[in-house]
């Protein structure tokens, strides 16, 4: 460790060393690394490291509230761990840093590691420490995991952010505390690399935030490690006796080093089928069962409405879409089709419906062989989830398939 009059100051660090000069010495830190086995493993490089990053990453996640086909900026995305992470969950990425050679491994890993299905394509651009180059309002979300403290220029890039996030968008951050340039690593760090490790101050990041456009700030509170009890400290935590308030103690002293924050722009967005939490309807069958000839469609009348404070998106959105599903069972109530079927609420593809709406719907199944069956009925929002699992009642009914 250093001694207190070797140690490096980050202001004058500042001071002495152009942004542009800056950005030369961020690449170099990636581009004398020719084995990118570390980069191409992350979260994961390090044992040690790994809790941290995998928490930090679950707790902005979290934060953001996502929905499929979210368009979100990775800030200082360095090798884009988590962008691919992003990527794999629907969202339309776009990775920005200051590293040409940083955004080149995470093309990488991309390559070595293909995302599962069919997902939006990620976009990886260099960032040239001051300006984003993108529209006004273009992206939904913002991540910056552990490198906003990197920036020399951190008024200038809050007002980027402000400039490129939507009315109603998040910007989640996980970063060190507000000594930060005092520990050890980030002496090390500066004094080898001249990498900035800037100390993260909240009062003043607010108020760039609120000159920036943004509204609100939530501090989040969680601990890192978490806290081993015995069984009977386990039982006694539980009835909040003193284990509970040295759990408490212990987040306390963890977010002495931590700031991970969310920072809201605008009003917030209308609750919409997106978003399992809002997912609710009332539905029913006109008829307790129904009867068809083999190899011809099945018609059922249902009534739907929308008594969520959700709005409904129609089938024109993709992921969010709402329509009314269908499982079939067998007479035994074993599953015989799981998703048999989906029906669109309106024929109008491009109609939302809103909290306290009700619909009739005419639903045309697909023909069933001869036998007897359970048709139960449910709704469902494409890629997000069906209602059933929020609670929402589903309605049964027999058929008779002569």
């Amino acid at each position: 460790m250093a001694r207190p009059s070797d140690m490096i100051d980050v202001k004058q660090l500042l001071r002495e060393t152009s942004l542009e000069e800056l950005n030369r010495l961020a690449e170099e830190y990636f581009a004398r690394e020719k084995n990118w086995t570390y980069y191409l493993s992350k979260p994961f490089g390090s044992i040690d490291e790994a809790p941290q990053l995998l928490i930090n990453f679950a707790v902005t996640l979290q934060g953001l509230s996502l929905f499929q086909g979210a368009t979100v900026l990775e800030f200082g995305a360095g090798t884009c761990w988590a962008s691919h992470y992003l990527t794999q969950l629907g969202c339309r990425v776009t990775a920005v840093d200051v590293s040409p050679t940083a955004l080149m491994i995470g093309q990488e890993l991309y390559r070595r590691h293909p995302v599962f299905g069919s997902q939006p394509e990620p976009v990886f651009q260099v960032f040239d420490g001051r300006k984003l180059d993108f529209p006004d309002q273009s992206f939904d979300r913002i991540l910056c995991l552990d490198a906003f403290h990197h920036v020399p220029n951190p008024r200038e890039v809050m007002f980027e952010f402000g400039r490129v996030l939507k009315n109603g968008g998040i910007a989640a951050f996980a970063e060190p505390g507000p000594n930060h340039s005092q520990s050890p690593q980030s002496q090390y760090e500066m004094r080898t690399f001249k990498v900035v490790e800037n100390d993260v101050d909240m009062t003043s990041i607010w108020r760039d935030a609120l000159d920036a456009g943004f509204t609100d700030v939530k501090l989040v509170v969680f601990n890192v490690p978490p806290v081993h009890l015995g069984f009977a400290e386990f039982e006694e935590f539980l009835k909040g006796g003193p284990t509970r308030k040295r759990y408490a103690n212990g987040v306390a002293d963890y977010l002495q080093n931590q700031r991970t924050f969310l920072l809201y722009k605008g009003t917030t967005e209308a609750p919409d089928s997106r978003f399992r939490e809002a997912l609710h309807a009332k539905l029913s069958i006109q008829s307790p069962s129904v009867e068809a000839n083999a190899g011809e469609p099945i018609k059922v009348l249902a009534t739907v409405m929308n008594d969520s404070q959700a709005i409904w998106l129609p089938r024109s959105v993709g992921a969010g879409a709402v329509q009314l599903g269908c499982h079939v069972y067998d007479s035994e109530g074993n599953i015989y089709h799981h998703s048999f079927h989906w029906e669109a609420l309106t024929p109008d593809e491009g109609r939302r419906i809103l909290p306290g709406e009700t619909l009739e719907i005419e639903v045309t199944l697909p023909p069933l062989p001869k036998g007897e069956y359970i048709l139960e009925f449910d709704m469902v929002s494409y890629h997000v989830s069906w209602f059933s699992k929020n609670g929402s009642p589903t309605v049964r009914i027999d058929a008779h398939i002569k």
